[in-house]
């Protein structure tokens, strides 16, 4: 029997449905010559970004729903307690323990923060609430952001305390809740508040640019300038400017691959989402041949055939090493997170380029990555690494228990299932994965 790969037999089932139109297949990608001026970059394809997709009974809306009614009963006056003991105000409710709590037994340089994944969760019940009509977890988003401005001080800070180089991170994601209540969950006075936290970051944020030096200050960029592509205000751009890892990015355009490995793998790939955005806010094609080698690079040399990558969390040298992972290590792929990273960087490269074979990239990492994840457990327990080690791979939640980083994507990619279905240009619908979904689309001309 002939080998049919995946797109071939999209291309096949189509014909057999008036319906269903299946990506092109691009045989080749030359990008135009580049050019600096601050210019949008051209779009081949639009997402139908959280409006009109639906997912129907199957394994990914069971998934879905099991993590919506999650993070919907997670208690308001839990997740703001910390925030609200910072600003000396009264602070029911229990504290949610773990990474991100201020638990002084956890030894992580992020153990001081309060909460670190609130901007996470704050996007991603926007961003579930927009995709699925959900009013109630929308409301609870709203009135997480209302009480949690009440905690902020008057020049922007908002932390536990004034440590150096952890606020990037939190900053980060912070900026990256407000965005999407804004975009997503209507609500304006989001930017006032991004506003406030921003200037105090412009003003604090140290600018001290070392690689993997935990702060991951590389992946600021992206959301920086999705601000500024939302509001229009330089300040946005002029500060994400700043932050762009030009020396790691620019490797995959000169061919210096020594120094591309050997880095925290799911944030240097997060990062990749920044170059992208760079080419979207100028134009300038030099961010769109990072992120189309940089993935060249990867689906050579980093990632196993599940789509996942990273063993120990680490890019590995193109010499084996990760063949050699499959012997020693049950570490193989920071799931969660690695996945939204994926899927990031993949529909970017579908918009820009509109070539099928990075909607592949996204089909095993649903089947593979966050669609074969353990559900989230009671007390913030989360199913952190894929185990592809030869003998008996083995699916258990993150040794240290409650709330690690993940806990945090969690939902944001849960959102994002809702993103990567269906795409569309002027003309046609595009259709990426065959799921238990439908898609309703005001098509111009009716």
């Amino acid at each position: 029997m002939n080998a049919v790969d995946r797109r071939n037999f999209l291309r096949t089932a189509a014909a057999t449905s008036a319906a269903s139109v299946i990506l092109p297949i691009t045989q080749s990608f030359s990008a135009p010559v580049s050019r600096s001026d601050d210019s949008e970059a051209k779009k081949f394809l639009e997402l139908f970004d959280y409006d009109g997709v639906r997912l129907q009974d199957g394994m990914l809306k069971s998934q879905y729903d099991r993590a919506r009614h999650y993070f919907y009963n997670i208690p308001d006056d839990d997740i703001l307690k910390g925030f609200r003991e910072r600003a000396g105000m009264q602070a029911p409710g229990d504290n949610l323990g773990g990474w991100y709590s201020g638990d002084p037994t956890v030894v992580y340089w992020w153990s001081k923060g309060v909460y670190n994944h609130f901007g996470q969760w704050l996007s991603g019940m926007a961003l579930m609430s927009k995709a699925a009509g959900d009013s109630a977890l929308g409301e609870k988003a709203i009135h997480l952001m209302l009480e949690w401005a009440r905690t902020i001080e008057p020049d922007g800070f908002f932390f536990y305390s004034r440590q150096p180089n952890a606020p990037h991170y939190i900053y980060d994601k912070t900026v990256c809740g407000l965005i999407d209540l804004c975009e997503y969950g209507g609500r304006k006075d989001a930017l006032s508040l991004l506003e406030k936290i921003t200037d105090w970051a412009t003003n604090h944020l140290d600018r001290i640019r070392k690689p993997d030096m935990g702060t991951e200050w590389y992946t600021l960029s992206e959301n920086l300038y999705r601000a500024y592509t939302l509001t229009g205000n330089p300040k946005y751009k002029t500060f994400g400017d700043v932050w762009r890892y030009t020396a790691y990015w620019k490797t995959f355009t000169s061919g210096s691959e020594l120094t591309r490995h050997n880095h925290h793998a799911y944030s240097h790939v997060n990062t990749l989402s920044s170059a992208a955005m760079a080419y979207a806010v100028t134009g300038d094609t030099e961010f769109l041949r990072t992120i189309v080698n940089a993935y060249d690079w990867l689906e050579q040399t980093q990632f196993y055939a599940t789509g996942g990558y990273g063993p120990n969390e680490v890019l590995v040298p193109p010499d084996g090493s990760l063949g050699k992972s499959l012997e020693t290590t049950s570490r193989s792929f920071e799931t969660v997170c690695g996945t939204w990273a994926g899927f990031k960087l993949a529909r970017y490269l579908m918009q820009f380029t509109g070539q099928a074979r990075y909607g592949d990239w996204i089909e095993k990492l649903v089947y593979n990555g966050i669609g074969a994840a353990l559900p989230m457990a009671p007390k913030g327990n989360t199913f952190y690494y894929s185990d592809y080690q030869l003998g008996g791979g083995r699916k258990v939640y993150h040794s240290d228990g409650t709330w690690p980083c993940c806990s945090g994507t969690f939902p944001q990619v849960m959102a994002d299932y809702h993103n990567i279905i269906y795409f569309k240009d002027p003309e046609s619908l595009y259709v990426n994965l065959f799921v238990p979904s439908e898609v309703t689309w005001n098509r111009h001309g009716g």
